[in-house]
This record gives structure tokens, sequence and C-alpha cells, in this order.
């Protein structure tokens, strides 16, 4: 294929996809059934966007990056946009992750990621006689957690990928929501709860993930399957919750911290936590060993997940399926109306969702900068269990990516 109809196909299969996400965005803005997502209702965070143990960060988004990709640098340089859509959010995560090879050990690889993230989400403020606020939207974003990555291939073709990663809690994980309420005079804040864990930037955890992948070549293309296992901990360091008296209310000990803003880095590895499994403690932010109202009251995950591509001169398509499996919920703690003696009415949130996302994608073959397009839905199995027929998709998701190869 010559230089000037590689270029004509290259942006043929670029205006599809773009006009694939254009739609999908103008369909969600149109269709009013699309969004009545209940305002408590959150993303499935491993759908938000960030990186992925093995595979690149397109694992965590839409799709799977499946295809040639690039090679022959020291350094590769993988740059993934997702865009996550719902009924009341959009999250938009960039996430950017360096890939370090040696000449001198072709089957061994260091990885470096940071990704940003960016909420913009609707809540609803408790509710009492007196609430004239609606529905306000608020919006978040800051960098993410930092992780490290290391793979080997093995095999006779090379065919068998084995990876151990580690995320540290760099991101902002505390974020407030600061809702001002309508019979609020001056610059007082009437609603301090944090935000969910799901618009948190960082997890306020430490992650620890062991992957295998294999991937069968064929004329046609390859067949990829893999899983991974994510291991939480996190630095019990409550004293701003635990130390206080018996006779403190949760609120009380809410207020303590958010004043106290406890950080979840340390160098005292000693004294992280592993996060329990099962519907066992912790079963309330009082329980937990993480950081209050974030994600650290997560728990370890389980993802397994198989992908089928076609290879063409200009591009490789795939389609796949990933099915994630939290081994424990996650709790987190809202703040309620004005109870007697003027105290608050504590609501505890629960998730516990597995879900199974369908995906598919389109590499737009380049030997230097190639182009990565991917549309996914995830369906939360729990409702469709619970209801006995398909539902709605979770959210709707969308990632575009470039990589490179340098030096």
């Amino acid at each position: 294929m010559g230089k000037a109809s590689f270029i004509s196909s290259a942006r043929r299969h670029a205006i599809a996809g773009l006009v694939m996400v254009s739609g999908l965005a103008l369909a969600w803005r149109e269709i009013p059934a699309w969004r009545k997502t209940s305002g408590q209702e959150a993303a499935v965070w491993n759908n938000i966007g960030g990186c992925g143990s093995s595979g690149g960060g397109a694992a965590a988004g839409a799709g799977k990056w499946v295809g040639r990709g690039v090679n022959g640098g020291l350094v590769d340089l993988e740059i993934l946009n997702n865009e996550t859509w719902g009924g009341d959010y959009f999250y938009s995560a960039l996430a950017s992750s360096f890939t370090l090879h040696s000449p001198a050990h072709p089957n061994y690889t260091l990885g470096l990621s940071m990704g940003l993230k960016f909420n913009t989400y609707e809540y609803e403020g408790y509710k009492a006689g007196e609430d004239i606020t609606p529905r306000l939207a608020r919006n978040t974003g800051g960098f993410g957690d930092m992780g490290f990555s290391f793979n080997r291939l093995f095999g006779n073709e090379n065919e068998h990928s084995l990876g151990l990663s580690l995320s540290l809690p760099t991101g902002q994980h505390d974020i407030k929501r600061l809702h001002q309420k309508g019979q609020v005079t001056g610059n007082a804040y009437d609603d301090v709860r944090w935000a969910n864990p799901f618009v948190q930037p960082g997890s306020g955890l430490y992650n620890l993930g062991l992957s295998y992948e294999w991937t069968k070549t064929k004329d046609w293309g390859l067949l990829v399957f893999g899983g991974s296992y994510t291991s939480a901990f996190a630095w019990d360091n409550m004293g701003c919750r635990d130390d206080l008296p018996a006779n403190k209310s949760v609120d009380d000990r809410v207020l303590s911290c958010q004043a106290a803003a406890p950080s979840a880095l340390t160098y005292k590895v000693w004294e992280l936590k592993h996060q329990p499994w099962g519907d066992q403690d912790p079963k309330s932010w009082l329980d937990s060993y993480g950081v209050p109202g974030t994600g650290a009251t997560g728990a370890d995950g389980f993802s397994l997940y198989g992908y089928i591509g076609h290879k063409e001169e200009a591009s490789t398509q795939n389609v796949g399926l990933t099915l994630s499996i939290p081994m424990a919920p996650t709790y987190y703690w809202e703040y309620g109306p004005a109870g007697l003696n003027d105290e608050r009415v504590s609501t505890r949130i629960r998730t516990n969702d597995y879900t199974l996302k369908l995906s598919t994608g389109l590499e737009i073959t380049n030997p230097n900068f190639p182009i990565f397009l991917s549309l996914g839905l995830p369906y939360k199995l729990n409702d469709i269990a619970s209801r006995g027929r398909l539902v709605n998709p979770q959210n709707y998701i969308a990632t575009m990516g470039v990589k490179g190869t340098f030096f």
C-alpha cells in the first residue's frame, strides 16, 4: 500500500471512530431515558480511567489496546484520554505511562504511570422541610495516584506475560462537597461532606497488583486472555477519629478529621493494614482503616478479560469482555439533615458492583505514532440478577489514545 493510500485509509478509520464517539455523546445528551440515574449512584471506578497493571492504560478505560503498537525504542510513551458519561456525571481522565526497555534484557520492562482526572457531577443535598436548594453541579480534579510496574515475557513465542504493579496514594482523596444551602447566610457552609470516592482524583490507598496475560497470534489476528488481582492497603492514621472520647458523635469525628486532613502517604510501611475481604469489617467509616470519605474503605479487586483482534494492513479491530469482581463492598459516609439537638442524621452508602464491560476498539496502525479508539458499555450484574432482566449500562465510556517510542 502506498503512502497516499495509507493516509487515506487511516483518515477514513479516524473519521469513523470520531463519528462513533461524537454520536454517543450526542445521544447521551438527547435521550432522556439515559439520564435517569439517581444522584447517589456512582460510576464504576474501574471504568473511569487510569492505568492498568498490564496492557496499558486502556485496560482501565473503555477497552484494551490490542494491535501492533510501537517497538524499537528504549522508552515507550502511551497517552490515553478516557471519557465516562452517566446520567448526572461526566468524568475525564488523562493517563500517561512510560515503559522502559533494555536491549540486554528484551523480555523485561519497567513502567511508570501518572494520570489527571476531572469530574463534573450533580448531587442532591439532604432533604428537609425548609430545603430550597436544588440539585447542584460540582467539579473535582487533580493528579491521580502514581503507579509502577514490572513485566516479564516468557514462553516459546513470548506469548505469556507476568506483571507486578504498585501504586502510591499521591492523588488528592479528601475533596469536600461544600454545598451551601439556600437558608444559610454569609459564607457559612451547611453541608461539609467529602465528595464520594468515585470522583476523588486519588484513592487514599496503596495498591499491590499481580497480572497475567496470554496472547495467541493467528494469521488473521490474535487472541488475548488475562486477569489481574489488586490488593488494597491503607495507613491506619486515624487518631483524629479514634482518639476522641467515646461520647463524641460520628459528626464530631468527621469534622475533627476534616480539620486534621490526615495524609494517606507514609514511609512506615509496617503500619499499613490490608483491607479485609467479604462483607465483614469495615462495615462503616468508624471501622475502616483508611482515610475517611474516600475509596480507602475499598478492598481488593479481581478481573478477567478476553479480546479477539482482527489485523489488517492499516488497522487492527477488536472486541472484548472484562469482568470485574470486588472482594468486599466500598462504603462511604453521607452527611444528613439536622435532627434533635442539632445532631445530624448519618447515611452509610454501600456499593458492591460486579460489572461486565463490553468493548470494541480500533488501532489505526502507524509505525511511529499509532492511534487507538475504543467504546465501552459496563453492566452491573447485581442489577441484572436482582431484576431478572437486562438493564441499561451503568455508564458509557470512550477512549482515545496515542503511542510513541523514543531513544
